[in-house]
């Protein structure tokens, strides 16, 4: 939970309440929310998270992976640890049927979204960035 209340406050400023970001996490961990995290470590230390999301898209007639968010340890950072992640995540949702992967970025967030244009995403409104298969 600690890296989503940190990867709130670095992309995108935001203070938010951890009892409510707490219930959210719970909600996907026990199978009440439909997804999963995909977390990277290194030497045994957690260095990255990214929390994934499924939707149903109506004219794929397939679901839709939505990457929710992302957070790599500060000290971590530079090291391709998203890279890795998302690599894992577009082989598991290729290999579930997905139709492609999606996420949103705020306009104003360009280091976000310099790092998602470098692995191949692409979008434009809201910078909607997503890959289909």
């Amino acid at each position: 939970m600690a890296g989503n209340l940190a990867l709130a406050w670095d992309t995108e400023g935001l203070a938010l309440d951890a009892e409510t970001l707490r219930a959210g996490i719970t909600a996907l961990l026990e199978e009440r929310a439909p997804g999963m995290y995909f977390v990277a470590e290194l030497d045994g230390v957690v260095v990255g998270q990214t929390m994934v999301t499924y939707e149903w898209s109506d004219w794929r007639n397939r679901m839709v992976w939505w990457i929710q968010s992302v957070h790599v340890v500060p000290e971590a950072r530079g090291q391709g640890i998203f890279g890795a992640i998302y690599g894992v995540i577009r082989q598991e949702a290729a290999a579930a049927g997905a139709a492609g992967l999606r996420l949103y970025v705020d306009t104003s967030n360009t280091r976000a979204q310099s790092v998602y244009a470098a692995l191949g995403m692409n979008g434009d409104h809201y910078r909607v960035f997503e890959e289909m298969f």
